[in-house]
């Protein structure tokens, strides 16, 4: 068997939960746009719930910190800018810790920033330290408690990419083929998985998507999108 099966071993559960899961209300979350700042500036929202930005004065745009979304050039109003983060959006997009953090190119000198944090039962991953010559950390929380907890990391972009997974089927995963493996943690009592591990000297400015596997539910955590510092 393949070492990269532990990885890849995860999917048809995925999919059938979702449709077995009840239907939830998904919420519209304004955001707008005047002067030097976004209001809200910062959002928690749920997955699946969608953002609308809304020009109300001023020349500006929204650029995300990491490439993964845009409006464009920046312009005058009338205009608006939606996105729903929802799986598909997220898996294209995939965001460390889900938090999307963006800026305003015009003002961003004067502090136009903003955030949008997706909530989401599934585990999620957050990477910090991620620096040349340094020891990062990837911690996963929502996993299963106490079970197995997988990590792979690629070269090759975003996703999504569907990948076979043993019993599991298929599964749509946040990072492209081909994917590295990283070793196995086990989830504490509360069900977080903490691996740490040494990036080369010498890869500052290499960019690098990273996912988790909970292998004992077949759930991926979020991807995260990250260039090495």
């Amino acid at each position: 068997m393949s070492k990269r099966h532990p990885f890849l071993l995860a999917a048809g559960l995925l999919a059938l939960t979702a449709l077995a899961a009840p239907v939830q209300a998904q919420a519209t979350h304004n955001v707008d746009l005047a002067g030097f700042s976004y209001t809200p500036a910062d959002l928690t929202i749920a997955e699946d719930d969608t953002v609308v930005w809304t020009w109300v004065a001023g020349f500006h745009n929204v650029v995300s910190e990491d490439g993964l979304f845009t409006s464009g050039s920046p312009v005058f109003p009338p205009m608006s800018f939606s996105i729903t983060f929802d799986a598909a959006f997220m898996n294209s997009a995939p965001a460390n810790s889900n938090v999307y953090n963006y800026h305003c190119d015009v003002h961003l000198a004067l502090g136009m920033i903003g955030s949008i944090t997706v909530t989401t039962t599934n585990p999620v991953l957050t990477v910090t330290n991620l620096v040349a010559g340094a020891t990062a950390s990837m911690q996963v929380t929502n996993a299963t408690p106490s079970g197995p907890v997988g990590y792979a990391y690629s070269l090759a972009g975003p996703g999504p990419a569907s990948l076979p997974v043993g019993p599991c089927g298929v599964m749509t995963i946040a990072i492209a083929a081909p994917v590295t493996l990283l070793p196995q943690k086990n989830a504490d009592a509360a069900g977080t998985a903490l691996l740490t591990t040494s990036i080369p000297a010498g890869i500052s400015g290499l960019k690098v998507w990273i996912q988790a596997l909970d292998l004992a539910s077949c759930r991926l955590s979020n991807g995260a999108t990250m260039t090495v510092g």
